[in-house]
């Protein structure tokens, strides 16, 4: 799913929100999958939820925003991928398909608490 295509708005809303759901297991057990909400649509004003590797595909860890220009319910471009993990504008711009750009950004670690885990372990390393 290009990011450009934002989909049914009713499956997203399922996805992403609360559910109680019967199910019946292999073995004929039944039992009750249950999820609480998560936001919908994303903030952008608020630091973002853990990204996947399932980045951009139709699933309830999607990023779903605003546009704030728009108003319309958009996915993540990759840009905003790499900035969402601390990565520099263009990082995976390296002619690689899109969908792999989302992909190299749901298994990346987040540049700026790396950097930061780095430090404080640098200073206590020091301080011993």
């Amino acid at each position: 799913m290009h990011r450009s295509s934002y989909g049914n708005s009713a499956k997203w809303e399922f996805l992403k929100g609360s559910k109680r759901l019967e199910r019946t297991s292999k073995t004929g057990y039944k039992y009750t999958f249950s999820e609480g909400a998560i936001a919908y649509p994303d903030s952008i004003d608020m630091p973002a939820r853990t990204m996947l590797t399932s980045e951009s595909s139709l699933n309830r860890s999607t990023h779903v925003i605003e546009d704030p220009e728009t108003g319309r319910k958009r996915l993540l471009t990759p840009q905003e991928a790499e900035a969402i993990q601390g990565f520099e504008k263009g990082w995976t711009d390296t002619g690689m398909p899109e969908k792999f750009r989302y992909f190299c950004m749901g298994n990346a670690l987040v540049v700026p608490m790396i950097t930061r885990m780095g430090n404080v372990l640098n200073k206590i390393f020091k301080d011993e």
